[in-house]
């Protein structure tokens, strides 16, 4: 980094206050060590034995520090990757914004080099945490227990994602062969509107995600920018059929409302279908019906 010697050398390290604190840096036995001038970092910072501590490098002499008191900073917070058994993240309560709704149906995009995840938030002995979806980002990143996960929020429920692997370095990603990023809903496969004789019916082809966005033109031809109402579900898919009814929500966009399903895990589970299956949908406008026609099971690229 700074010489065949590997010797000590100076540093500068600029905190999030805008303070600049010029260190010295070795190593030694394969390590590298901060000494004269890093209390003076601590005592500034407030750090203690156990904080979190990220180091950005601007150029091969300096440092942008950034520390995480009781696992938070700023619009930050990290925690590490749990077992497969245990995906229930806890989201700081400092970190939800003042209006955070306790819908069950609370989905959050969670963008990592700029592809997005989506991930549901809900609720568990009065914590909020980050639930189902995160399996998909762990199985399509190959990520191992103890992995840190920074979660930064930019908007509303949204967040970023940096993953650094146990050795705390920041992976990127770019290295992973055969990676997939699985496409996001709303992503309408096809998009086919006919008539028939007494109706119009609108047939697309959606990856399952973890929440489930209505096509503009399915919301429009249910009416549902009148009122919301529940929509008459039939499972073709499956022998015999299944018919229930399912609510349906709203959201708001830059451009007014988008509208989806509600308790659209329990829907998954009636349906028989998972998160990256590809599903055949129809809509009936004259008999306001919502058809699951076929469902393709995800089927991994890896041997």
């Amino acid at each position: 980094m700074w010489g065949v010697d590997m010797g000590p050398t100076n540093v500068d390290i600029h905190t999030d206050d805008g303070r600049i604190f010029n260190v010295c840096l070795t190593e030694s036995k394969g390590n590298l060590f901060f000494f004269h001038g890093w209390s003076n970092v601590t005592q500034h910072l407030g750090l203690s034995k156990g904080c979190f501590i990220v180091f950005n490098p601007l150029d091969c002499t300096t440092f942008k520090l950034t520390h995480f008191i009781d696992g938070v900073s700023g619009s930050s917070f990290w925690t590490y990757l749990l077992r497969t058994s245990s995906h229930f993240y806890v989201i700081p309560e400092v970190i939800l914004p003042e209006t955070f709704s306790t819908s069950s149906d609370l989905i959050s995009t969670i963008m990592i080099n700029n592809n997005p995840f989506h991930v549901r938030i809900e609720t568990d002995s009065g914590k909020f945490g980050f639930t189902v979806g995160i399996d998909v980002i762990v199985s399509l990143l190959h990520l191992e227990p103890g992995c840190f996960l920074i979660f930064t929020k930019y908007f509303g429920n949204d967040f970023n994602l940096k993953v650094f692997g146990k050795n705390c370095v920041e992976k990127n990603f770019l290295d992973v062969d055969r990676l997939h990023f699985p496409l996001v809903p709303p992503i309408d496969a096809v998009n086919e509107i006919y008539e028939e004789p007494h109706s119009r019916v609108y047939r697309f082809s959606r990856i399952v995600g973890t929440d489930f966005m209505l096509p503009d033109r399915v919301s429009e031809m249910a009416k549902l920018n009148i009122c919301l109402k529940d929509i008459t579900i039939i499972l073709l898919n499956l022998e015999p059929p299944i018919q229930f009814t399912n609510g349906t929500r709203r959201e708001r966009t830059n451009n007014g409302f988008r509208y989806a399903l509600r308790r659209w895990s329990k829907f998954m589970k009636t349906a028989g279908i998972k998160v990256r299956d590809t599903v055949d949908y129809c809509f009936d406008e004259n008999d306001q019906v919502l058809s699951v026609e076929k469902v393709v099971p995800y089927v991994s690229g890896r041997n």
